[in-house]
């Protein structure tokens, strides 16, 4: 398991070319996803959230991050 995120909103797809990213958007799932292929900017997971912690996570991550998480 990793480390909670912070409360705090989160930003995606930060890199030299655009160092602000992408501001969290909180209809979607927080957790950061790699893609597969081509350069490994992380993005936002595009399912719903409402599961695990805080209901912070959608059905697939929040397996990692359960309602009683504690750091």
């Amino acid at each position: 398991m990793m480390n909670l995120p912070d409360e705090k909103l989160q930003y995606y797809g930060q890199w030299s070319g655009n160092p602000r990213g992408r501001k969290e958007d909180v209809s979607h799932c927080r957790y950061k996803v790699f893609p597969t292929t081509g350069f490994p900017i992380t993005y936002q997971c595009n399912r719903k959230r409402g599961y695990g912690y805080k209901g912070w996570f959608c059905k697939q991550h929040a397996k990692q991050y359960p309602v009683d998480y504690k750091e």
